[in-house]
């Protein structure tokens, strides 16, 4: 098989070459594009990153294609419908990075919330007055989270434990699920 690799980091080479001997690997750290394009118009399988948009126009551009895999959870990046059309399977990476995801997103969230940011300009530039620099606590304070899937609900998860409100929206609704973890399902 001929398989093209978008978005690599040096580290994954060394690994989807153990993995994969035997067939024809092209590796490009930058996402697919027109100019690369040309050099895998025969290949089997792209696997691509959240910033190669593979759109109709690519697509039909790869004659033999049979395979997109997508390194993330997203694949809003694919034209799916062409995919369909063309009889080109599209895999993701269902579950992945939700713990992370939502942490980070909280950590952001205690950033603000603590002022962190500020704090930290002010000591690097020798300032060390407190002034202007009281926070707030997120027990009681209201959260929306957009999209209840695994990372959202991790998100609800951890409001939860800092005693937050939770509105969520998803297309997907689990009622069950929102009365176990006490949010409530709103209208984006």
């Amino acid at each position: 098989m001929n398989i093209a690799f978008f978005e690599i980091k040096g580290w994954e080479k060394k690994h989807l070459k153990k993995k994969l001997k035997g067939h024809n690997l092209k590796f490009f750290k930058d996402p697919l594009n027109d100019k690369n394009l040309q050099e895998i118009k025969d290949f089997d399988i792209i696997a691509v990153f959240i910033f190669s948009k593979i759109n109709k126009q690519i697509i039909q551009k790869l004659t033999k294609l049979k395979l997109i895999v997508t390194r993330s959870t997203g694949y809003d990046h694919i034209d799916l419908n062409e995919c369909k059309k063309r009889k080109i399977t599209v895999c993701n990476v269902p579950f992945y990075g939700e713990n992370t995801v939502a942490e980070h997103t909280f950590a952001l969230i205690l950033s603000l919330s603590r002022n962190i940011h500020k704090s930290y300009l002010r000591t690097i530039r020798n300032n060390f007055s407190i002034e202007g620099l009281k926070g707030f606590d997120l027990e009681g304070k209201t959260i929306g989270v957009i999209g209840a899937g695994r990372i959202g609900l991790h998100v609800i998860k951890m409001a939860k434990g800092f005693g937050m409100n939770i509105l969520a929206y998803d297309v997907n609704q689990d009622k069950f699920l929102a009365e176990v973890l006490g949010f409530n399902y709103v209208p984006l």
